[in-house]
């Protein structure tokens, strides 16, 4: 009897080649999650760091997004559209896209325009089918008329003209009204690079956008290499949309310093210093959990 027992006890034998050492079975479970990682990354959701002002204050320099990847997706079969949200992209969306000139840089930018509209600046704003397109999210510079940079920009809606303050300007001849009709205004080097044959573009337009594309602008609008400079956005390049901010960060402890985007293992080592060092100082907490609009 107390031998039967002792056989129910013994362990079952595997066959011959079955049986996997903790270093097998270690090295399936890292093969498995790296799998894991890279079909999220590429089909579900991937995370993006905001490293210049263009669409401030929608987004500030430091924001680390989550970015939904197959928001815009075309589906290809029923069962995709069912499970998952697709849709195509609209007028108002905020973007990350691969930019056109060098795809293996991402941008983010505020969809404006869609296919067959009709596109028009006039004094910096935009009118899309002959009408005013402005809201909050659009943010001019009026610090000091845009010649301080650490000034933070200005909420909008913003009508064709608006009344910015008092008469006195700091720029000789300017107008008491909206700064940007001044013509010194209008010729100063907003980009910070060589203006384009034409002059910058404030004005522009009317013009159809084509088929294929939209039209993409940085909600600061001065301060936005954007549609405006290098055309129009292919909708295949769209890489999804953000969702969430995760984790924002003030890149050099500031607001307005642009940050440093890693060019190799040092820099990347050298950003994740900086992180753990001033992460409590630096931390924007109030915009964890921000959803970007």
């Amino acid at each position: 009897m107390a031998k039967d027992k002792d056989k129910d006890k013994t362990e079952a034998v595997l066959p011959p080649g079955t049986q996997k050492g903790s270093l097998r079975e270690n090295a399936e479970i890292l093969c498995f999650t790296i799998m894991v990682i890279f079909f999220f990354k590429t089909f579900i959701a991937q995370n993006f760091t905001i490293p210049s002002a263009s669409m401030r204050n929608t987004m500030m320099i430091g924001d680390h997004l989550v970015v939904n990847k197959f928001i815009f997706a075309v589906p290809q079969w029923k069962w995709e559209s069912a499970l998952f949200p697709m849709r195509r992209v609209e007028r108002g969306d905020i973007i990350v896209f691969r930019w056109p000139l060098e795809r293996n840089q991402d941008y983010v930018k505020r969809c404006v325009a869609l296919p067959g509209d009709v596109v028009e600046f006039h004094n910096k704003r935009l009118f899309v089918n002959d009408k005013l397109v402005t809201g909050p999210w659009e943010h001019h510079i009026l610090g000091n008329l845009g010649l301080d940079p650490s000034a933070p920009p200005e909420m909008g809606p913003w009508p064709p003209e608006r009344f910015a303050g008092p008469a006195e300007s700091p720029i000789p001849g300017g107008s008491k009204y909206w700064p940007y009709i001044d013509p010194e205004f209008q010729r100063s080097n907003q980009q910070g690079k060589e203006p384009l044959p034409g002059g910058f573009r404030d004005f522009l337009g009317p013009i159809t956008v084509p088929a294929g594309h939209v039209m993409a602008v940085g909600d600061n609008r001065d301060n936005s290499s954007d549609s405006r400079y290098w055309g129009f956005m292919p909708v295949d390049h769209l890489r999804g949309r953000p969702f969430m901010v995760w984790w924002s960060f003030r890149e050099k402890g500031t607001d307005h310093d642009s940050g440093t985007i890693p060019d190799g293992p040092v820099d990347v080592a050298k950003n994740l210093g900086e992180g753990l060092r001033n992460f409590f100082r630096w931390t924007r907490w109030e915009r964890t959990g921000h959803i970007p609009r």
